[in-house]
């Protein structure tokens, strides 16, 4: 073979050697930590708006092209007795997604009861009827199982890349069950009070401490990942910082 053949393979070898072992490599990206990433700190949070006479909230547009990404909804809920407490919700508009996991979560019932005499006619029973997320007894029933989204509060220095689980949808970050007396009933000389309750834990992002929700946006012919830094409070979400890949 002569030199010129030679120097030809070995030209050769040389582009194809790197197409060979070179891997993609991933993005990742490290809440708090700023390198390559474009932040917004905010000294207040975004002006909140009245939606209603009973729900407020904010949206942001979090890569600046002029369209809302996500939003945070407070509503304030009543009981029938009157009883009211607010739940919280952040939602997701188009190409936006939340960083979280899909669970299987389960509901119980759980049921105390206690007897005493109104009066000479009257036996009463008073029945505490509780739903939660996690049993509060042995013998708490299952209501359902139902598949779900469950968003995570992320910590600083945590990290997340594309390989991880986004869903575009709505999550409850504060859950609003007021306690409320249901319909008492009667049977023969027995009457029947309710007291309904909910432990409100099916959804348990963090109360009253600085938290990181990771986000992926749909940006032109490509995806860019970033984090909202956050403080859920029992009325409204305090945004304390956002931050995007550049």
């Amino acid at each position: 073979m002569n030199k010129t053949a030679l120097f030809a393979l070995a030209l050769a070898a040389i582009g194809i050697i790197p197409s060979c072992t070179k891997e993609p490599v991933k993005k990742q990206v490290v809440f708090g930590n700023n390198e390559g990433m474009v932040v917004t700190s905010y000294e207040t949070s975004p002006l909140v708006e009245q939606y209603s006479h009973s729900s407020w909230g904010y949206a942001i547009d979090l890569n600046g092209d002029g369209k809302d990404d996500a939003q945070f909804r407070s509503q304030v809920i009543y009981s029938e007795g009157g009883e009211q407490d607010v739940a919280t919700e952040l939602y997701c508009y188009d190409g936006f997604a939340l960083l979280g996991e899909m669970i299987n979560q389960e509901q119980y019932l759980h049921i105390d009861s206690a007897f005493h005499t109104e009066d000479s006619i009257w036996w009463v029973v008073d029945v505490s009827k509780t739903f939660s997320c996690e049993r509060i007894a042995e013998t708490d029933s299952i209501l359902d199982a139902t598949e779900k989204f469950s968003l995570f509060a992320n910590n600083a220095n945590d990290s997340f890349d594309n390989d991880n689980t986004f869903r575009s949808d709505y999550v409850i970050l504060k859950s609003a069950y007021p306690t409320y007396s249901a319909e008492p009933e009667s049977e023969g000389h027995i009457l029947y009070q309710y007291l309904i309750k909910n432990e409100n834990n099916c959804d348990v992002f963090p109360m009253e401490e600085a938290k990181y929700i990771g986000f992926r946006i749909a940006d032109k012919d490509k995806t860019r990942l970033g984090w909202m830094k956050v403080i859920l409070h029992n009325d409204n979400v305090e945004l304390l910082e956002t931050a995007i890949q550049k």
